[in-house]
């Protein structure tokens, strides 16, 4: 009897222990989503500041090409809402995983 509880015991941490690991996995891809979301909203609120006469640059590798104003603020906010959407969507697996522990 003893032997029976201490294997259901140790299933269990070892379920626990996996799901720590899956959590911390899961809170580090959120922090650096979060991080490039912030940059970007900082990346559209300069954006907003520009009018037509301001030149505006891209970084593709090691070399900074000309961009039209129109262009990159299109391009930061379809990345505005790819990451949102990213966070949105890694968020509900999360939930579902520790919903389905508890039922």
């Amino acid at each position: 009897m003893a032997e029976l509880i201490q294997k259901k015991l140790q299933g269990e941490v070892e379920k626990y222990q996996q799901l720590q690991k899956d959590l911390s996995k899961s809170m580090s891809g959120r922090q650096k989503l979060e991080a490039q979301l912030t940059e970007n909203n900082i990346v559209k609120e300069e954006l907003a500041l520009l009018d037509g006469s301001n030149v505006v640059f891209k970084l593709l590798g090691p070399v900074l090409v000309k961009q039209e104003l129109g262009e990159a603020r299109a391009t930061v906010g379809k990345r505005l809402d790819y990451i949102t959407a990213e966070i949105f969507l890694r968020t509900i697996p999360d939930l579902e995983d520790v919903l389905d522990l508890f039922c």
